[in-house]
Formats: structure tokens, C-alpha cells, sequence
């Protein structure tokens, strides 16, 4: 494959990634060709001496060697590990003898699997990089783009999934649960025996639905971008690119626990609409307000989780965490009606340009992008995938599941049902608000093309005005 000349070698020099647990403390960040686009990477919080060394013409076929040998190298060091814990560990008495080691390796494998799945997420971002800095044609940076999906998507994750989901954490099972635990069934009392039994399935059962949850997480996040991407790409819509790309980047510092230029602690919740002058600082505005209202929905839930932090809190404030999902509920509503009058300031924005009714045409292309699309799922992704999954885990799968053995079932299986439900009926109405505002959208802009198309701009204001009037009763 032709080589490709990337300006940001500086930056790439200076990547660090996750191996053996340890993860790298240089921050770079280099302009690309593009005077607007700063690319920043950032490390995670422990050490290591593991860069990635890339020369100046470093090809994408080079990239992807570099991608399948960093992440062999993350899972042989586990499978290493792994080997000498298992001759260790060899009997059921060692085992008994040594619980602490074996909870250890498992709390491993999950903090391994979340490096290389950040490492992933940080390669993707690379690619993308390299792919838009080029020199090649349009046509070739959309085909080129097609790599995130085959060298990251399918190919590393897939291995993340068969090596240590389906290698490791399956080895574990079959080596101490199903054996040494188990051969020892008749040779020890066997209370004592199904107590050890218990609870090292439910530490492999535990290890290996998060280690899947990280690797499924990752591997959805990386095909979006990869398909996101790729249809800008083949429109060759440059500018929504860097958009796509840039926002791709703040999952990546998010995902390493670095501040986000969006995570502030002082983001308010206001749907009061801003101005813009023209349909480019419309989209920013969009943009930014929609993330701030995002935010301070993060942060109202970051307090609350700091509060009621433990299951006796959690029973003691039932109420106010019902209220919270419902809260969550009607501010996402409260987002979605925002963009529909962010839809009607575009609309009018274009409607008054005085262009031809074919550029109108046109530009409800980008009305489209940045309403129907861009705004709308940036609230399901933060909204409804995000933050409620958050939720879920910290309550649902986290404090409650936690305390199973410690309290009577029944008052446990209440307190988890009811935060099941609550967060099951969110959910569904998010989506539900998501889905409904979305075909309004689509419709209007169905509507309105078809009518600018055969250059009828009285009909066009007249879909205008209709729209518009909806929209005022949705407040």
C-alpha cells in the first residue's frame, strides 16, 4: 500500500499504551495539515517504557502490523501470567490457601482488558487521523477509512473476545471451578466445599460479564466511528469529518478518565436557545449546547452517586433515586424539543438566505446532519446508552448484586427489581422521545426537500410553517 506521509508523527511518536498493566505518562499533542485540527493524546495514570516508534512515512499496512503486534503483546503478557498462577495454584489446597491471588488475577484481566480496549480506541482515532491527513483522493481516503473496521473492529476485538473472553477467563473456569474445586468434591467436607465452589464461579461468572461488557462496549464505539466516518467520508463532507473525528477523540480522553474539554463541573441545564448569525455557527452552537445540557445531567448523577453510595442509603432513599430516573426522563425530553426549535432557527436560516431553491435543497443536507443526526444522537449515546448504563451498573449490577449474600433475599430482590424497573422505564421513554423526535425531523426534511427540489419555495414555507407550529406545541 502507498506510503502516507503523516505531519503528526511527533504526537504518534509519543502514544503510550497499556502492557503488562502499565500504561504511559506523556502527554504530546501536533498540528495536522489542517490549521483547525489539533490532535491530543493523552495517557493513563501508570508507567511504562512502551511507545509506539513510527517513521515519517509510515503506511497504513504498517499501522495495522503495529496494532495486531502492541495488542499480542498486552494478551501474551496475561496469558504469561495466567500460565504461572495456574502452576501455583495446582491443588485444591493451595487454592484454599491462596484466595487473595486468584481474586487478584481476575481484577487483572479485567483492568488488562480495559487497557488494550482504550489502546484500541486510541488506534482508531490514529487511523482516522492518518487516513484524513493524507494525500490521497477522496474516493481513496473513503475506501482507506474502511481499515478501522477490518484491522480494529473485527480483527482486535475479535481477538480481545476469543483470547481472553473466550481463551483466559474459559481456561480459569476449567482449570479451578470445574477442576481442582471440583475433583476435591468428595475429600472435603462439603459445606465448606460448595461455599469455595460458589464463590469462585461467581468470581469468574462476575470477571467474565465485564470483561465481555468492555470488549462489546468498545467494539460498538469503534464500528460507529468507523461507519460515521466512512459516510462523510464517501460524501466527502471534510469539515463534518474533523467534527466526527474530534468528537471521537473526547471518548478517548473520557475513556482514560482525562477532563474533557465538555466535562466542567459548572455545565448548567438551560434550553433556553442561543443565537447564531448563519447556519456554520448554528451548527456549533448546536453542538455545544446540546453537551452542556448532557453534562449537567452527568453531574446532577455524579452527585447523587457520591451521596447514596451503599446499599443501606440506597433503601433509605428510594424515592429520590425513582425521581432521579424520571428526572433523567423529562430532561431528555426537554433536549429533544430543544433541537426541534434549533431545527426551526436552521430551517429559517436557510429559507432566508435568498439562495436558489436548489441550493436550499442542498443545504437541508446539512440541516439534516446537524439536527436529524448529529444533536439527536448525542443524546442517545450520552443519554440513553451512557449515562443510564452507568446507572445500571452502579446500582443495579453494583451495590445491590454486591450485597446478595449479607441480607435477607427478599429485601434484596425488591431493592433490585425496583432498580431494574426504574431504570428499564427510563430507558424505554428516552428512546421513545428519541425515536418520535427523529421522524418529526425526518419528515420535515423529507417534506420540505421534496418541495424545494421542484422549486415550489410557497409550498416549501407553507411545510415550514406547519413545522414549526408542531414544534410550539411540543413546549
Amino acid at each position: 500500500m502507498k506510503k502516507i506521509s503523516v505531519i503528526l508523527i511527533t504526537m504518534i511518536l509519543m502514544i503510550s499504551f497499556a502492557s503488562c498493566g502499565n500504561v504511559g505518562t506523556t502527554e504530546t499533542s501536533t498540528d495536522s495539515n489542517n490549521s483547525d485540527a489539533k490532535t491530543e493524546f493523552f495517557p493513563t495514570t501508570t508507567q511504562t517504557n512502551n511507545l509506539i516508534d513510527l517513521d515519517k512515512n509510515t503506511s497504513i499496512d504498517e499501522l495495522e502490523v503495529l496494532i495486531e503486534e502492541q495488542l499480542s503483546n498486552s494478551i501474551d503478557s496475561l496469558s504469561v501470567q495466567w500460565k504461572n498462577l495456574s502452576v501455583e495454584i495446582d491443588t485444591y489446597q493451595k487454592y484454599i490457601d491462596n484466595p487473595q491471588k486468584v481474586s487478584a488475577f481476575y481484577q487483572t484481566v479485567i483492568t488488562e482488558t480495559e487497557q488494550m480496549s482504550i489502546m484500541l480506541l486510541e488506534y482508531s482515532a490514529i487511523y482516522a487521523r492518518t487516513v484524513l491527513d493524507s494525500d490521497m483522493s477522496a474516493e481513496d481516503k473513503y475506501d482507506a477509512i474502511g481499515g478501522i473496521n477490518d484491522c480494529l473492529y473485527d480483527d482486535a476485538c475479535d481477538e480481545i473476545k476469543d483470547e481472553v473472553y473466550g481463551g483466559i477467563l474459559d481456561d480459569m473456569k476449567d482449570f479451578f471451578y470445574e477442576g481442582i474445586i471440583d475433583d476435591a468434591k468428595k475429600e472435603v467436607n462439603y459445606n465448606t466445599w460448595y461455599d469455595v465452589s460458589s464463590k469462585e464461579y461467581n468470581q469468574w461468572y462476575d470477571a467474565s460479564s465485564e470483561v465481555y461488557s468492555i470488549y462489546y462496549d468498545t467494539a460498538s464505539d469503534i464500528y460507529s466511528f468507523y461507519y460515521d466516518m466512512s459516510g462523510k467520508l464517501y460524501d466527502q463532507d471534510f469539515d463534518r469529518a474533523e467534527k466526527l473525528y474530534n468528537k471521537f477523540l473526547e471518548k478517548v480522553k473520557e475513556a482514560k478518565g482525562i477532563e474533557t474539554d465538555i466535562s466542567t463541573s459548572n455545565a448548567t441545564f438551560d434550553t433556553t436557545l442561543r443565537t447564531a448569525n448563519n447556519v456554520e455557527e448554528l451548527e456549533d452552537v448546536v453542538d455545544a449546547h446540546v453537551s452542556e445540557c448532557v453534562q449537567a445531567l452527568k453531574n446532577e448523577w455524579e452527585s447523587l452517586s457520591n451521596d447514596i453510595n451503599n446499599f443501606d442509603k440506597f433503601t433509605k432513599n428510594t424515592d429520590t433515586i425513582e425521581d432521579f430516573h424520571t428526572h433523567i426522563e423529562d430532561s431528555a425530553s426537554q433536549i429533544f424539543v430543544m433541537i426541534c426549535n434549533y431545527g426551526v432557527l436552521y430551517s429559517e436560516l436557510i429559507l432566508n438566505s435568498n439562495s436558489s431553491e436548489k441550493d436550499m435543497y442542498k443545504d437541508f443536507e446539512d440541516f439534516k446532519n446537524c439536527i436529524y443526526e448529529d444533536a439527536c444522537d448525542l443524546v442517545k449515546d450520552e443519554i440513553y446508552e451512557d449515562l443510564l448504563e452507568e446507572i445500571k451498573d452502579y446500582y443495579y449490577e453494583g451495590i445491590i448484586k454486591d450485597e446478595k449474600d449479607n441480607i435477607e433475599y427478599s429485601t434484596w430482590s425488591d431493592a433490585r427489581g425496583d432498580s431494574y424497573n426504574w431504570w428499564s422505564d427510563a430507558r424505554s421513554e428516552v428512546y421513545e422521545s428519541w425515536s418520535d423526535t427523529r421522524s418529526d425531523l425526518y419528515d420535515f426534511y423529507s417534506d420540505i426537500r421534496s418541495k424545494l427540489y421542484s422549486e415550489d419555495i410557497d409550498k416549501a414555507n407553507k411545510e415550514f410553517e406547519n413545522f414549526k407550529n408542531k414544534v410550539s406545541k411540543m413546549e
